[in-house]
């Protein structure tokens, strides 16, 4: 690279959109587009990528860093090349970094030291770390077989005990408002089979759930109480299955869910003291956006986590 400063670019791919946020100096471009169930993921991380260049404007000669934590790896390590192959069709040279978004939640929330976080919004992954670089999923399993606890897990189950409701002839206001957002309940069924909803569709209804449930709505304020906990039993899994269960490290969470801080830190906090009680619930100190610009910095993958980020410069082929 040359000796110019370079531009770093962060990127937060997830189930229901994308995130960019390009910085050079004091200059800062943003830039959004569609999320993982759109089609093509790597055109989606280049389309930010370029949307957040243009945003920032002109940086003549400039290498870009760029640090993207992605959705749909399951823990697995990313295959970079084809994304590689669109930012170096932009133009562009320098250095890609590519991680789980649980990674880059941790980061976001953490930075490099041990402890657990759990990022909820669409879907939910917990990650614990500890000082050696030993690290333990949970969940993240996806909206049919997981995420409990999540933005889908809420809308989802707000759905299903609506219809409970209307079974035993005693619909509500959560009934009420579901019918009001999904339509009307004779037909919901053939609909949902000719028109499935994405993840993300049912997961924006947990903002409806949430408003009830501070209205005074018991199941709505009963299923976010719920959430609280299912997200401390995979915070507390991954912090056993790490070897931190007795350990006095920090724990946040993150991501859209938490925004109903209120709702849902009373049973999370319990729980979490429960499960493993020397473990220290923290606030998040930043998003998993702020964690995937974490990853341009310096030479070397930030520890824990080294085994767990995919590097390639971004003119040549894909290397660990």
């Amino acid at each position: 690279m040359s000796g110019t400063e370079p531009v770093r670019v962060g990127v937060d791919l997830g189930q229901g959109g994308c995130r960019a946020v390009a910085r050079y100096g004091r200059s800062t471009g943003h830039a959004e587009t569609p999320g993982f169930w759109t089609g093509d993921v790597d055109a989606r991380i280049a389309d930010a990528v370029a949307g957040a260049l243009a945003d920032l404007g002109p940086v003549p000669g400039a290498a870009v860093l760029v640090g993207v934590g992605m959705t749909g790896l399951n823990g697995q390590p990313p295959a970079i090349d084809g994304l590689r192959a669109r930012l170096h069709a932009l133009g562009r040279h320098g250095r890609l970094r590519v991680a789980d978004d649980s990674v880059t939640a941790y980061l976001g929330a953490l930075g490099p030291v041990p402890g657990a976080v759990v990022a909820a919004g669409t879907g939910v992954v917990a990650l614990a770390a500890d000082a050696t670089g030993r690290t333990a999923r949970s969940d993240g399993w996806g909206a049919d077989l997981g995420d409990r606890g999540s933005g889908h897990w809420i809308g989802r189950t707000a759905i299903r005990l609506a219809l409970q409701d209307r079974d035993r002839a005693a619909p509500g206001r959560l009934a009420d408002a579901v019918f009001a957002a999904w339509g009307p309940v004779e037909t919901l069924p053939a609909r949902w089979r000719a028109d499935p909803p994405t993840p993300e569709r049912i997961a924006d209804f947990a903002g409806t759930v949430a408003e009830l449930a501070r209205t005074g709505d018991d199941g709505a304020r009963r299923i976010w109480q719920r959430a609280g906990q299912l997200l401390a039993e995979s915070v507390v899994g991954a912090l056993r299955r790490a070897g931190l269960g007795a350990s006095p490290v920090p724990v946040a969470g993150t991501g859209g869910v938490f925004h109903a801080a209120d709702l849902l830190l009373p049973s999370f906090t319990a729980a979490l003291r429960a499960g493993a009680p020397a473990a220290r619930p923290v606030p998040a100190a930043g998003d998993p956006l702020a964690g995937a610009l974490a990853l341009t910095d310096g030479s070397r993958d930030p520890s824990p986590f080294t085994g767990l980020i995919v590097q390639s410069d971004i003119e040549a082929k894909a290397e660990h």
